[in-house]
């Protein structure tokens, strides 16, 4: 299939589950499952002075996984 001139694969929830995983397993060994995915997230830090949520121009994919020893690897955390 293709939209715009672009493939579009045609992968079932599960296929898709199980090629993030991948992804994620070639990134860290020890990952073990996904737990949890949220495909729009918007991260938001308390302003002190105002006593207030303010929303971040940070917009990113969440991955909640599980496994053994887990550790972020230095070029996957999130910079500004």
């Amino acid at each position: 299939m293709s939209q715009n001139g672009k493939l579009i694969p045609n992968l079932d929830q599960h296929s898709t589950k199980l090629l993030n995983l991948t992804v994620l397993q070639r990134i860290n060994p020890f990952v073990e499952a996904i737990l949890i995915t949220a495909a729009h997230v918007t991260f938001y830090e308390f302003n002190i002075n105002l006593s207030q949520w303010e929303s971040s121009s940070l917009r990113k994919i969440l991955v909640v996984s599980f496994g053994r020893d887990l550790q972020l690897p230095t070029h996957a955390q999130t910079t500004r």
